[in-house]
């Protein structure tokens, strides 16, 4: 009976941690050495590392991930899993990545073990239970594997939606980027273009505007307070002709709320004698002739 209880204690402390056990978690649960290697002779157990054992099978990236967390020491969850809590966009998912110091050499199955020797705790916060690098350290810890274009676009979107702060990831950079780190030339010349710019709008909005431009229409004024309530901006207008241009990324489509908003918006303006014209990623990218006619258009009326 004392064995049956002392297993079950264990089984929770494994099913805590992604479905592995450490030695000394099993003695303080009150499994013995002998029992252990019986578990092992049997194969309940498998040995997944020193003094590490895998109770039951890691299907899940998030199990293994507290199980990586629970084995290896000091290990952060990092990189593509970080950016996974964080909701960053456009990264691959599913992927179980940690990062322990570079003095270590340890390995743990179905995860990705990085190194790194300048991961300090201000760069550590709490997600879901495990220790994850903060959103600015997974930024530039990601630089170096993302072309440059996907790194533009994820930094566009994280400081469009003000889940970033140019600031802080400045902070990070000067922190830990030191001279020859991968990414560490392309995030500083992000940072300084971003930071000279007046207007951070997000990626759709930037191209966009270089659409109107290479068009020939006359410039724009970006985020132009509403006439009747200017508390309100447009992204971009054409005040001369009552025309605005709002840039609508696939994110606010998927809200309802901000969807009900826009549609206000649109009355307000039809009554104030405004025309409102929408477009998407999918208008900008793939039907770029359909949004300078449309605009071309009203701007002839």
């Amino acid at each position: 009976m004392v064995t049956m209880h002392s297993d079950a204690r264990v089984a929770q402390v494994a099913a805590s941690q992604g479905g592995i056990v450490r030695t000394c978690q099993a003695l303080e649960s009150g499994v013995s050495l002998g029992r252990i290697n019986s578990h092992l002779a049997a194969g309940r157990w498998r040995r997944v590392a020193r003094g590490v054992y895998r109770f039951f099978d890691l299907d899940d990236p998030r199990d293994r991930l507290r199980a990586a967390v629970a084995a290896l020491p000091n290990a952060v969850v990092s990189h593509e899993s970080a950016g996974e809590f964080h909701r960053v966009p456009n990264l691959r998912r599913g992927l179980a990545v940690v990062t322990v110091h570079t003095r270590t050499t340890h390995s743990f199955p179905g995860v990705l073990v990085r190194r790194a020797s300048d991961l300090g705790s201000h760069h550590v916060e709490i997600h879901h239970g495990l220790p994850t690098t903060t959103l600015p350290r997974t930024v530039v810890d990601l630089a170096g594997s993302l072309r440059p274009a996907q790194l533009e676009g994820i930094v566009d979107d994280l400081l469009a939606d003000r889940r970033l702060e140019l600031g802080e990831l400045e902070r990070v950079v000067a922190d830990v980027a030191r001279r020859g780190k991968s990414g560490s030339t392309a995030l500083r010349a992000l940072i300084e273009e971003r930071a000279g710019s007046p207007v951070r709008g997000s990626r759709l909005e930037r191209l966009g505007m270089e659409l109107l431009q290479e068009a020939g229409f006359p410039e724009p004024v970006s985020e132009f307070p509403t006439p009747w309530d200017r508390s309100r901006r447009f992204d971009v207008a054409f005040p001369t002709r009552r025309l605005a241009i709002e840039w609508d990324s696939r994110r606010w489509h998927t809200q309802v709320e901000a969807f009900e908003r826009d549609r206000q918006r649109n009355r307000q303006a039809i009554l104030h004698g405004w025309r409102v014209l929408r477009f998407t990623w999918n208008d900008v990218l793939d039907r770029p002739g359909e949004v300078v006619a449309s605009v071309r258009g009203v701007l002839s009326d």
